[in-house]
């Protein structure tokens, strides 16, 4: 008897139940890349390796490239070029840090420098 009322639950509530529109299946996979600094060294005397990672991923997590590292206290750097301007040219965003770093080594182009001049009236 007890399977004859759940049955007839399950058909009442079916009947009842309100129509939903279908929805398109729209499904979108976006890798968003990023070239970022990884911090190692020890306290007080950091070293970077700059890497192509999942922007999603923490910072000491698994890149997928190596693109170079950078040594802030001897103001040393080293960069693979052509493997940056690839993952530029795929559309990986490169952080604040890391871009002005590119610019002062020349791997991407550096802003145009606004050169403001005295107006002269004739």
């Amino acid at each position: 008897m007890a399977s004859l009322v759940t049955h007839s639950v399950v058909q009442r509530t079916a009947a009842f139940a309100p129509v939903r529109p279908q929805r398109s299946v729209c499904v979108s996979v976006e890798n968003r890349v990023a070239i970022r600094f990884q911090r190692y060294g020890r306290k007080k005397a950091p070293f970077y390796r700059l890497v192509a990672i999942d922007s999603r991923d923490r910072r000491e997590g698994r890149p997928i490239e190596y693109l170079g590292w950078y040594d802030p206290l001897k103001k040393e750097t080293n960069l693979n070029a052509p493997a940056i301007k690839k993952w530029l040219t795929v559309g990986a965003q490169p952080s604040d840090t890391v871009k002005n770093l590119l610019k002062k080594a020349y791997v991407i182009q550096p802003d145009a420098i606004k050169v403001d001049m005295p107006r002269v009236e004739l």
